[in-house]
């Protein structure tokens, strides 16, 4: 009769183990989701920072070179907008040669990206792909116009949702300052 009752404890002692590794391993996955469901979310918010910044990053080099530019031709290149400016503000000297600043969107296959006299502002980053695009157009098409309207719309590689940055410009100029 001993014998009887030591196989049903063994038995047992089988039964609640296999019973709880399940439990273990249930809490152990639903940890893991949850883990991963925070990284990924945490993920999402370092790609938006990163658009944002890119995007204001260029909003605000476009703008500055717009306010201190002595011309600005808004014109399609590729099917998008393409700025051209002309400016004395970088030598700090009105006899100084004007200097040609042309802002363009580059069209490569997995992320567009804003690109100022050849170099990119935006989407140059290892961990991060942005894809930011930009129009600008006068306020009015009279030739004396003086300001412009400045759109970015954004958004990156785990978002479907697009972000804006929507400015107007004014164009100071070569106006002097007395």
């Amino acid at each position: 009769m001993n014998k009887q009752k030591g196989k049903n404890q063994a038995g047992s002692i089988l039964l609640e183990t296999l019973l709880s590794l399940n439990i273990y391993v249930f809490i152990m996955m639903s940890i893991s989701v949850i883990f991963l469901a925070v990284l990924h979310m945490y993920l999402k918010n370092i790609y938006q920072m990163e658009l944002r910044s890119q995007m204001r990053f260029a909003a605000e080099c476009i703008i500055q070179d717009i306010k201190h530019a002595d011309s600005v031709t808004v014109y399609q290149e590729s099917g998008h907008d393409a700025i051209a400016i002309t400016t004395r503000a970088t030598t700090g000297s009105s006899e100084a040669s004007a200097e040609f600043i042309k802002y363009r969107q580059d069209d490569l296959a997995f992320f567009p990206r804003i690109i100022k006299k050849g170099q990119p502002l935006t989407g140059d980053n290892d961990f991060c792909y942005t894809y930011v695009r930009f129009s600008c157009r006068p306020l009015s098409e009279n030739k004396d116009n003086r300001v412009y309207l400045l759109e970015l719309k954004g958004t990156h590689q785990f978002s479907s949702q697009y972000f804006y940055l929507d400015t107007a410009v004014t164009r100071l100029g070569s106006r002097s300052l007395n």
